[in-house]
């Protein structure tokens, strides 16, 4: 188990990563931080302050953390202002005369340079020199990569959380991290025992203490990191952005259980570093993928006939647009932050774009939950300025659609089972069966976004042949409850809560449809939105994380929303493209 955290460690960074599990750690062990790292603010020498008694000594003592990333060689001791050696001087000639509080003076002093690497040979010399003459005024230690495992599976990772059974399913999930039909299930089982989950996501044991829920959501941090970190070293990044989209989902779930004083505990401490452990496997991916988008046909190579090339093609798009979403739909903490996210977001459309102009089949969904992809890339694009790469996509979806029902070939099939496809599905040169297109999301969520984008004609278009030459499709939406929440984080929720609107008799003229869109939006719909705890949070794009990872249609009031803004009631607003 040491070599799996320490590898672990060796992947993490300085900021933002190994300053955040460190806090952590050093809690575990007894000590209370005095201030957690900050960015920008001076700080001579200490990166990590906290205070308490030595676990091996019992003494009290001032513990202050100097923390640096991968190996010390020469450069990282002594060659500059940032060098340790540098640091540890500043430390005793500053902070230990201007910076230590009244409660702390007389205590002992323990200056700990703490690294995800080892202190190299070539200065292991100077180092044993340096501290011998510091000695007298502080006791200075080095925890490098292995003693920080040993630290952390001591702590964090005791028997009673991290069971035998466990750590098989991790070192089981890390063997098959590289291999892209593996479905994760050893993961999903260890974060489901530590969280206390039972497979229907209700408590199988005793609500936890805040402390007991706080080490086993550092647990599924960990775990997820670590399968992120070992799919990425093989070269499939898209496993461990899953990977960390379920623990992600599943501890939001878990903190939905838990009271309001541990919940906000849980996500100012531990939740936030799965949250950031998302974002940097969001970053991965993204990455790995973004020069592809750029490429003509770039897919083609990746698929055995046109209707594997859909499904991958339509992953890749909705995946791209949960990235670009999570850096608009959260809620920022000043101007500078927002304008630095809406960029990353604008990166993240400009590729989606080129990635949908670039691909042909990135306009022919082949399975009825694409129409979630469609809207969350559409969502996107809007945000992001791309109108008018969004509304000549939407005009293509509805060509192709239009005649795929028409032909009863190339439909979207209303199964999400893949084994379908090769068959009755009508992508093998022969008519689709009735049973795979006799229920439609994809054809009201077109209808739905061109009377939202004011394309008229395209939605008069489908309206017209879904009354005339398709009227044996069942046209339909699905809206959720008031129940919504207890399983949107945790599995398929349009299983287990809401009511289908069907069979939708779409009226000719796009003004009565977007009629009714605002009466949805008057309607209870309206509240269930807004009771969202995520967005309450202000992580209002966890929502549609969930519909994307479980495969749930995102509830229409969640876009619906857009007319409110694009054509008020009072008919001021000349329409979407004129207010752009």
């Amino acid at each position: 188990m040491k070599l799996v955290i320490a590898e672990f460690l060796r992947t993490l960074k300085e900021r933002d990563e190994l300053d955040r599990l460190l806090p952590d750690l050093l809690v575990e062990m007894g000590y209370v931080p005095l201030a957690r790292p900050q960015t920008g603010n001076r700080q001579f020498g200490v990166d990590l302050a906290v205070r308490g008694k030595n676990p091996r000594s019992g003494i009290d003592e001032l513990l202050l953390a100097v923390i640096k990333k991968g190996d010390i060689g020469r450069a990282e001791w002594d060659g500059g202002a940032q060098s340790v050696r540098q640091s540890i001087n500043e430390i005793l000639d500053v902070y230990l005369k201007s910076h230590v509080e009244p409660p702390d003076r007389g205590k002992a002093v323990h200056i700990v340079v703490v690294a995800n690497g080892e202190l190299k040979q070539v200065v292991q010399a100077s180092w044993c020199g340096f501290i011998a003459d510091v000695q007298p005024r502080a006791t200075v230690e080095f925890w490098g990569v292995d003693q920080l495992a040993e630290l952390i599976e001591t702590y964090l990772l005791d028997e009673h959380v991290f069971r035998d059974d466990d750590r098989k399913q991790l070192r089981r999930a890390l063997a098959l991290s590289g291999d892209r039909d593996y479905d994760r299930r050893d993961l999903h089982r260890l974060f489901l025992r530590t969280l206390g989950l039972s497979s229907t996501g209700e408590l199988e044991t005793p609500l936890k203490s805040g402390k007991s829920l706080l080490k086993a959501l550092r647990i599924v941090s960990l775990s997820a990191h670590a399968f992120a970190s070992w799919a990425l070293a093989e070269g499939d990044a898209k496993q461990g952005l899953r990977g960390m989209e379920r623990a992600l989902l599943w501890s939001w779930h878990r903190l939905q259980l838990a009271d309001d004083a541990t919940r906000k505990e849980a996500m100012t401490e531990a939740f936030g570093m799965i949250w950031n452990g998302y974002l940097v496997a969001c970053k991965n991916f993204f990455e790995r993928v973004q020069p592809h988008c750029y490429t003509e046909d770039a897919l083609l190579g990746y698929g055995g006939d046109s209707s594997e090339l859909s499904v991958i093609a339509f992953e890749l798009i909705g995946t791209l647009a949960t990235i670009g979403l999570s850096q608009l739909l959260v809620t920022a903490a000043d101007e500078a932050e927002l304008e630095s996210r809406s960029g990353q977001a604008r990166i993240v459309a400009d590729a989606l774009a080129s990635l949908i102009g670039n691909n042909g089949i990135c306009s022919s969904p082949c399975l009825d939950r694409h129409s979630q992809d469609i809207t969350l890339a559409l969502t996107l694009l809007l945000l992001s300025d791309h109108i008018d790469d969004a509304i000549n996509w939407l005009k293509k979806l509805v060509r192709n659609i239009d005649y795929s029902y028409k032909a009863k070939k190339y439909v979207p099939i209303c199964t999400d089972s893949l084994d379908d496809l090769p068959e009755e599905s009508g992508w093998n040169g022969v008519q689709a069966s009735g049973r795979l297109m006799d229920t439609s999301w994809t054809l009201a969520t077109l209808a739905g976004w061109s009377a939202i984008l004011d394309q008229n004609d395209r939605y008069e278009l489908l309206a017209k042949e879904c009354r005339e030459s398709y009227p044996g499709v069942c046209v339909q939406l699905w809206h959720p409850d008031e129940a919504l929440y207890k399983h949107l984080y945790l599995g398929q929720a349009h299983f287990d809560c809401g009511a289908s609107e069907a069979p939708i008799d779409l009226p000719e003229r796009a003004d009565a449809w977007r009629d009714h869109i605002r009466t949805i939006l008057a309607s209870d719909q309206a509240s269930i939105a807004e009771a969202s705890p995520a967005a309450r949070a202000g992580i209002p794009v966890l929502d549609l994380i969930a519909c994307r990872h479980f495969s749930t249609p995102i509830p229409p009031v969640f876009w619906y929303r857009f007319v409110s803004a694009l054509f008020p009631s009072d008919g001021s607003n000349p329409g979407f493209v004129e207010q752009k």
